[in-house]
């Protein structure tokens, strides 16, 4: 679980990274970031029905990517803030390639301090 300080949860805070955040592509997850004046970076989850109509298993995708992106946190730079939205394909990934994924995903995005 993510420190409440690292969380992104604020409906306006969500809704402003998703109409003005960069996106990148992942074929098993979108992520839209933006560099804010915040003191620590911030990280969003969103896994929705169209990955599984079952709440377990989306609950475990979440669960997933938020242990991933918590071993991931002391290398983000401070500052950025995150949305990641699984795709389908996420489903069927185990821990390991999700954190291999996204630690891509954060080298590409050139978010590593």
């Amino acid at each position: 679980m993510l420190t409440k300080a690292n969380r992104l949860n604020l409906d306006t805070d969500i809704k402003r990274l998703l109409k003005s955040g960069k996106t990148f592509f992942l074929p098993q997850y979108i992520i839209k970031f933006e560099h804010s004046k915040q003191e620590q970076a911030r990280i969003g989850f969103v896994v929705s029905t169209k990955v599984d109509k079952r709440a377990v298993k989306r609950n475990q995708v979440k669960r997933r990517m938020r242990e991933a992106v918590r071993e991931l946190l002391p290398k983000i730079e401070v500052g950025y803030s995150l949305l990641i939205i699984a795709k389908k394909e996420a489903a069927d990934l185990d821990f390991v390639t999700v954190r291999k994924q996204l630690d891509f995903a954060f080298s590409k995005m050139k978010i590593y301090n």
